[in-house]
């Protein structure tokens, strides 16, 4: 499982859009080694990275549990979001990682529609498009005080240092409204 931060803007109508793709071995090896790299290159992008990324995390395809339900990845988003409590600036919308990791890092109440979720590889040997054929499920994501407040600050510090308001103001809008916030 290789790590790698791909451009893919030929893909988008952005200017800048960039795959970043999270290994099951930093996930289990607690290392942030990598992504540290790919924020201090996003950091350099300044406002022109915001929504700039989507992520995916690697070597999960055979596990038919959600993300945000697997132990160590739940540990690992949590150290990312201590480290980089902004880091939901970066991260495009367009396929919903926000709420992925978003779902990481809080507390999670879902309500299942239809039948229970399947890893990749089943659906794909079944034939069966997760996207469109599977009837999406309904969660309520609950962040604690105490993070939402970490985030909210460092983003808009963090907006600051770049000279941008309105990323920071989206993204924070975006975690309220995710979260159930008012």
């Amino acid at each position: 499982m290789k790590e790698y931060m791909n451009d893919i803007s030929e893909f988008s109508d952005l200017d800048q859009l960039y795959l970043l793709n999270i290994s099951k071995t930093s996930i289990c090896n607690f290392s942030f080694e990598f992504i540290s790299r790919c924020i201090s290159f996003l950091h350099k992008q300044g406002s022109k990275s915001f929504g700039s990324v989507i992520i995916m995390i690697d070597g999960y395809g055979d596990d038919p549990a959600e993300i945000y339900e697997i132990p160590e990845v739940r540990k690992w988003m949590s150290e990312l979001f201590i480290r980089y409590p902004y880091f939901l600036y970066f991260i495009n919308y367009s396929l919903d990682s926000h709420i992925s990791l978003l779902s990481c890092i809080g507390d999670i109440a879902v309500v299942y529609a239809g039948v229970k979720t399947q890893a990749p590889m089943e659906y794909k040997r079944q034939g069966i498009d997760p996207i469109h054929d599977v009837e999406p499920k309904k969660w309520v994501i609950t962040l604690s005080d105490n993070l939402f407040f970490l985030m909210k600050r460092a983003l808009i510090d963090y907006g600051q240092q770049i000279n941008d308001f309105l990323g920071p103001a989206e993204t924070i809008k975006m975690i309220t409204v995710i979260t159930n916030r008012s």
